[in-house]
């Protein structure tokens, strides 16, 4: 067949795909810890939380880390696919537990949809893990309203913990709904190792909507801040953990590395 004139093929239309963005990371003491973070699940990593493509477009995410351990050139590989609509798995965040504690790492994301059309990639994050503290108490069933938490910190490598984020949830049915997180400098050095530290729940005098770091007439002179429950805690159950940080930006007051306990839980029935 000759066209004189023109002749219409069909075309597949090229869809551009929006280069994904990681979610912005959150203060050390906020509600609910977003962003690039220190994470013990299963297994102790780096965990990376990006917002979910909202046109459709993407089949699946690829993950791609770098780090300079060598020299100062970064070299980037692809680590992982996180697929969309997973039904047992979410779609918007990964889990890295195969990053060595004391590197820091760099990460970027692809967005990849219909016959492997690729996103540009997402803007560049960067973590360092270290060893994560030993949560040992409280655990299974107290009596106490106002409990002593320890825990073991753990630091090698001629690592320093400046500072530590503990977080109380409450349980409810399948949920759980964080009710009390305390930030404070680290004045326990040289024996954390080896030696428990104690630190023991006080109210806070503000909530995390409010802002501001309104400190309990009971809080250690340690304390940066206290947001939540402004009373003890009541019979139910409960779960806790430990962050460690060691490297901070001094201007943004964000952590750059830290180590993080595993959850543990008690309750508390009198």
């Amino acid at each position: 067949m000759i066209c004189i004139f023109s002749c219409d093929f069909p075309t597949e239309r090229i869809i551009k795909i929006d280069a994904p963005k990681f979610i912005q990371k959150t203060m050390p003491d906020s509600k609910v810890e977003l962003g690039i973070d220190s994470e013990f699940r299963l297994k102790h990593g780096i965990q990376l939380m990006w917002y979910s493509n909202t046109n459709g477009e993407v089949n699946y995410y690829s993950i791609f880390r770098g780090d300079a351990s060598i020299d100062s050139t970064v070299e980037f590989k692809k680590i992982g696919d996180v697929v969309v609509n997973d039904p047992l798995k979410s779609d918007t965040s990964f889990h890295d537990t195969t990053a060595f504690n004391h590197v820091e790492y760099y990460y970027f994301i692809k967005g990849v949809g219909h016959k492997g059309a690729e996103s540009e990639h997402s803007d560049t994050i960067s973590y360092t893990i270290h060893d994560k503290p030993d949560a040992i108490a409280p655990v299974n069933t107290i009596q106490d309203s106002f409990p002593v938490f320890s825990w073991i910190n753990n630091v090698t490598s001629f690592q320093y913990t400046s500072e530590f984020v503990l977080r109380v949830e409450r349980i409810v049915t399948d949920s759980t709904d964080p009710i009390w997180t305390v930030h404070f400098y680290n004045e326990w050095f040289g024996f954390e190792n080896y030696t428990p530290i104690y630190f023991q729940f006080f109210p806070a005098a503000s909530t995390w909507e409010e802002g501001n770091h309104t400190l309990h007439s009971n809080a250690p002179s340690n304390t940066i801040s206290c947001f939540g429950l402004d009373a003890g805690l009541s019979p139910g159950s409960y779960r806790w953990k430990i962050k460690s940080i060691s490297q901070l930006d001094n201007e943004s007051g964000i952590d750059l590395a830290s180590g993080e306990s595993p959850w543990k839980y008690f309750s508390i029935h009198y």
